[in-house]
């Protein structure tokens, strides 16, 4: 006798009723074919603040959907998609990945920052694939993280003058001070003799070695890819830690050392472990997380089968396509606040930003704002705090292509050309198993000595400048240190 197919689901962002919220519901899995060793995993998804425009960025957003099952309490695995059993409302589209990890859900049409909302999209789960003996009792949930789309095209790094604070900023050439246009994913050459090659300066310490050249495979921001829109929250940790095997959550649990050391609230980090058997808990779900190691991001970009982002890319994503502008931030001027904030409904889903914005005023969380909270905010909280929906991208503090915080909240974790190591990384996606790292298939797994880039709530302004690299060879922190003002996000290079 067959047993039944019991069903469980879970979100990666559980923000049910406030603007930046992405839901799954209604998880079912339906029309079972055994014959061809198929199921589809259904469900309903909606998340405001969503667009697709055709004009200008010509990019939308998406939810990056992907799925995790277990076979009779055993260990949680990656759910391999089925492709050709996957179907959507006829407003959205579904993008199955090239190797069946996930699918991106995002509109088939023009779209003006409302939200998206379909019901019964129907994910194909190829179950020979997964080796799934119907005789076992499964369980799955559902993941979807809120993503952008970057489109394919040239960009510059750096900017044009010397008299910004942009520390160790790109540039063309030892003697220039032009920007560097990314024109293909061609191979760089990094030096200073030739004044048409890639160079930056190297006044900090961990500004990198000004050596190359950068490879082919490095991935540099030609290419379209999709980032994630906002920084990793205390919610989507959890519940990627909730699923890792006993001896990975014994790894990653940053309320032990080198993170937090504390399952009490420290620097505004309320995760909280009690130790194996036991589920990981947050009482802000929305807020940023902080104290996320570099090893800590690597698990969680392989378990949602995205990669790291370089510092190429985090350039792109920030500034766009067009010449830039010297001293300017992630929403493209050289304005920012520099008062306090005044904090509403402090740690809930509806945490906002109690003030109007000025003009044109750029808005992050750094340490002439951050008084008032010493700790990051939740993620997106200026796009729907008089920004995005009712002001301008300066006061969301959004990049030119609508992905938040990259300036200020939390400083990221990038990949840098600055590093030998670094260099040799060529774009390769997590496969969404955690014991994927001991079988030597992911190879950004290597105890990177990442850069980060964008600044966080304590840094000062300058930090949060698009091309500054105080830091934007190696991390001071070293391997795998979680610190209170350094976060992550990941992408996925688009198919």
């Amino acid at each position: 006798m067959k047993k039944t197919i019991l069903l469980i689901f879970a979100l990666i962002q559980i923000s049910v009723s406030w603007a930046n919220g992405i839901t799954v519901n209604n998880v079912s899995l339906e029309n079972f074919n055994e014959s061809e060793g198929w199921v589809n995993i259904q469900f309903d998804i909606f998340w405001y603040n969503s667009w697709r425009i055709d004009a200008g960025p010509s990019n939308w957003d998406a939810a990056w959907v992907f799925a995790k099952y277990r076979a009779n309490s055993g260990p949680w695995q990656h759910v391999t998609v089925s492709p050709s059993n996957s179907n959507i409302h006829p407003d959205f589209i579904i993008d199955s990945s090239n190797d069946n990890k996930g699918v991106f859900i995002y509109p088939s049409g023009p779209l003006n920052l409302g939200v998206s909302n379909t019901n019964n999209v129907n994910l194909g789960w190829d179950l020979n694939a997964d080796s799934i003996d119907i005789d076992d009792t499964i369980e799955v949930k559902v993941f979807a993280i809120e993503m952008v789309y970057v489109p394919e095209g040239a960009f510059y790094l750096g900017n044009d003058s010397n008299t910004t604070n942009e520390v160790d900023a790109f540039k063309t050439g030892n003697t220039s001070r032009s920007p560097y246009k990314i024109t293909s994913e061609d191979e760089i050459e990094v030096g200073s003799i030739n004044s048409s090659q890639l160079y930056y300066d190297a006044t900090s310490q961990y500004a990198g070695d000004q050596q190359g050249p950068i490879p082919a495979e490095f991935p540099k921001g030609f290419n379209a890819f999709y980032c994630m829109k906002y920084e990793i929250s205390e919610q989507q940790y959890v519940d990627y830690f909730n699923t890792l095997p006993a001896d990975k959550q014994i790894v990653r649990d940053i309320t032990n050392s080198p993170g937090k050391n504390s399952d009490d609230e420290v620097d505004g980090n309320t995760v909280s472990w009690a130790g194996v058997g036991t589920l990981a808990t947050t009482s802000a779900p929305d807020r940023a997380c902080n104290y996320i190691g570099s090893g800590d991001l690597e698990l969680f970009l392989i378990w949602a089968a995205l990669r790291p982002m370089t510092e190429l890319e985090f350039e792109k994503a920030t500034r766009g396509p067009g010449l830039p502008t010297p001293g300017a931030y992630a929403w493209g001027n050289t304005t920012i606040s520099t008062t306090a904030y005044p904090i509403a409904s402090p740690a809930l889903s509806n945490e906002q930003i109690a003030v109007l914005p000025g003009t044109n005023e750029g808005r992050a969380a750094y340490n002439l704002t951050s008084t008032n909270f010493p700790r990051p905010l939740r993620c997106g909280i200026f796009s729907t705090s008089n920004g995005m929906t009712n002001g301008t991208r300066e006061n969301a503090g959004a990049s030119y292509y609508g992905i938040m915080e990259l300036s200020g909240n939390l400083a990221e974790f990038v990949i840098s050309v600055g590093h030998p190591n670094q260099r040799q990384f060529n774009g390769i996606h997590g496969q969404g198993d955690p014991d994927f790292v001991t079988e030597g298939g992911a190879n950004f797994i290597n105890n990177l000595l990442y850069a980060v880039r964008g600044g966080g709530w304590d840094d000062n302004a300058n930090l949060l400048l698009i091309s500054d690299r105080t830091y934007g060879g190696t991390f001071p922190g070293g391997i795998n240190v979680g610190t209170k003002n350094v976060g992550g996000r990941g992408v996925r290079t688009a198919d």
